[in-house]
């Protein structure tokens, strides 16, 4: 069950970043990775769909 996973996992991974350079790190992190995952799952979709993009 996914609560019992949660219990196993330190409560530092719980916490927040403990600076603003850590803490702005981690968002850019997230903003890539989310914008590299929308942009996999738009070529994904264009080329099963058989949706012609020229450049």
């Amino acid at each position: 069950m996914a609560s019992d996973r949660m219990k196993d996992l330190a409560p530092e991974f719980f916490l927040p970043p403990q600076t603003n350079a850590a803490l702005r790190r981690e968002t850019v992190r997230l903003v890539a990775a989310c914008a590299a995952f929308i942009v996999i799952l738009g070529a994904v979709v264009a080329l099963t769909q058989g949706i012609v993009v020229t450049v």
